[in-house]
């Protein structure tokens, strides 16, 4: 360290600018680092060891890092003091956590087997004995706003279990029946804060569905006090290195974290919150946070984010149709409330967007969206504010339930492929000829494809979030090239995303606390766990400066349990930079 202090400061007498910066490098604290074992003293690798931030420090809230084979850890320079906690499938850490200084080294950390996992395993464990088919329907009915079971429905699941009954089955099902009903009712309140009453309706995506039968759906799943869990194993290679680094930036309550989104600079986010009418801007390296007002006199509830090409930030609305624009260099927002006529208002969900992951217009400057309040695809001209819309057609059998989702655009800017979550089928609409072209079905209704990307082939990967697998659709043949099932079925995929980078697909799952990367070179999986319970991923960007995944836990509404952070994940895949 001194020898390197002395190099600086011999280049600072040279009077170089980026010896100044070599400088400030050069008396940054050296990273923590140590290792992970075991109660025999044996190494533990893939371990998480999570970092978090002491009071008054500066930083992401939250810094993960991975042992390596012989169970070292080491977190970047410049970590501040916290509480270290080590996380593994099949162990627990034998102390309660470990407090360390900044540049601590030789930190060791000892973890003991514990084969109850429900301290780690994720919800979706507790689904892997369910009926495919019931399965599938819990997952699309129930894991919308929160996981299921989290660890709140488990104590629930216990205290049904500690109650005596005459007839147990039956008090099980009408206790379930009761909690769906208040579930359509907070629902239904979640919906009303954009100032109109809405009524339960079974039907929406956000809703438990029919009271009675979702009830005894979840009476016939779990059984008993679901206090315990074990045989849960990921069911793929971990993705993790030991380069690999997780940055969790916790947003203050109250608070709706939805999506997270980076721009030109990868060291800034931009967090949605739908619980206000504001954008938080979040410093990746200090974990400032500046609120960013969006003006509306009304609420608005900032949904899905999407990168402009001119590195604007554009962002849809749980309320009202809107859609807004935020210039990050002036932080000046442009507004468009839409309106359909006759009093009509589209329910803006996804807004068009290529391979890239930017935003698209047609030829003629038109922005395209999913309309999920009236199950159509729109249009929007951000010139004069003017919006049209057409409802998909009536799809075969399936008709009742229709929700228009995910939504993307070809290459040629021809043709927008739009996802109907509540009957599993999607489909495509011609923006010149202004025609319905193809329609898709799965075979299961209750596939649920949600959030859908494009490649730089046009190849569509849906994410099927009832299934629990990620289909491959090729859009110039109009062929299925395969559906492939994700290594936890229970997962509830929320959104695919293509890696322009890697050439690969990154799948986010809402139930099962891990990322999936999918290589469409040899169909095959890999999983990157995260390091907390809860984690309920809905959609992931690839920064495309430095290949950083950018995510965020979206736990809503306000009564649910979980955290409620953006997140910035360095993979590791990057070669090492000599110094």
């Amino acid at each position: 360290m001194e020898t390197r202090m002395e190099d600086c400061r011999s280049l600072i007498r040279q009077g170089a600018l980026a010896a100044a910066l070599m400088l400030a490098a050069c008396t940054r604290p050296a990273g923590i680092d140590g290792q992970v074992l075991d109660a025999d003293g044996h190494a533990l690798a893939g371990a998480m060891v999570t970092l978090q931030r002491g009071v008054g420090e500066q930083g992401p809230s939250a810094t993960t890092v991975f042992t390596d084979a012989e169970g070292h850890f080491k977190l970047p320079d410049g970590a501040p003091a916290g509480q270290l906690h080590a996380r593994l499938l099949n162990y627990r850490q034998a102390e309660d956590g470990t407090s360390v200084k900044a540049s601590s080294h030789g930190v060791r950390i000892s973890m003991v087997a514990e084969p109850d996992q429900a301290a780690v395993a994720p919800a979706s464990a507790w689904l892997a004995g369910a009926a495919t088919e019931d399965k599938n329907r819990l997952v699309l009915t129930c894991v919308s706003c929160h996981q299921f079971p989290a660890p709140a429905v488990r104590n629930y699941a216990r205290l049904i279990d500690e109650t005596p009954h005459e007839d147990a089955a039956d008090a099980r099902r009408q206790s379930w029946q009761a909690l769906v009903k208040y579930m359509n009712y907070i629902s239904a309140w979640e919906f009303g804060r954009g100032g109109n009453d809405v009524e339960p309706d079974p039907n929406r995506a956000y809703s438990g569905g029919d009271a009675g039968p979702t009830g005894a759906l979840i009476a016939k799943v779990l059984t008993g006090p679901e206090q315990h869990m074990s045989g849960y194993s990921y069911g793929a290679p971990l993705l993790a290195n030991a380069r690999t680094v997780i940055r969790e930036y916790e947003v203050p309550a109250p608070n709706a974290v939805r999506e997270a989104i980076t721009l030109d600079d990868p060291d800034t986010l931009y967090v949605a919150d739908v619980s206000s009418n504001r954008i938080v801007k979040v410093n990746a390296v200090t974990g400032a946070m500046q609120d960013l007002q969006i003006p509306l006199d009304r609420p608005m509830g900032p949904h899905t984010l999407v990168r402009g090409a001119d590195d604007t930030l554009w962002a849809t609305s749980f309320f009202h149709g809107t859609v807004a624009q935020l210039d990050p260099k002036t932080s000046q927002w442009q507004v468009w409330p839409l309106d359909l006529g006759g009093g009509k208002v589209p329910g803006v969900h996804d807004l068009s967007f290529g391979y890239e992951q930017n935003l698209l217009t047609d030829a003629t400057g038109l922005i395209w969206y999913s309309d999920i309040g009236n199950n159509g695809v729109g249009w929007f001209d951000p010139k004069t504010g003017k919006a049209g819309g057409y409802p998909v057609l009536p799809v075969k059998g399936r008709v009742g339930g229709e929700q228009t989702y995910g939504l993307v655009m070809s290459a040629d800017r021809k043709h927008i492929w739009y996802c109907q979550l509540g009957i599993g089928a999607f489909g495509s609409f011609n923006v010149e000829t202004r025609k319905f072209e193809t329609t898709v079905q799965f075979e299961d209704q209750y596939a649920g494809p949600r959030r859908m990307t494009i490649s730089d082939q046009d190849v569509l990967y849906l994410a099927l979030y009832g299934a629990g697998q990620l289909a491959e659709y090729d859009t110039k043949t109009q062929q299925m090239v395969g559906v492939y099932d994700l290594p936890d079925r229970a997962s509830a995929p929320y959104s695919a995303t293509w890696d322009p980078l890697r050439k690969v697909v990154w799948v986010a799952t809402s139930n099962a606390d891990v990322i999936y990367r999918f290589n469409p070179a040899d169909k095959s999986f890999a999983v990157l766990p995260l390091p907390r319970q809860n984690a309920f991923l809905r959609m992931i960007q690839v920064d495309r400066h430095s290949g950083e995944l950018i995510t965020s836990y979206g736990n809503i509404v306000e009564y649910v349990h979980g955290p409620r952070m953006a997140l910035k994940i360095d993979l590791g895949d990057r070669p090492e930079v000599s110094p």
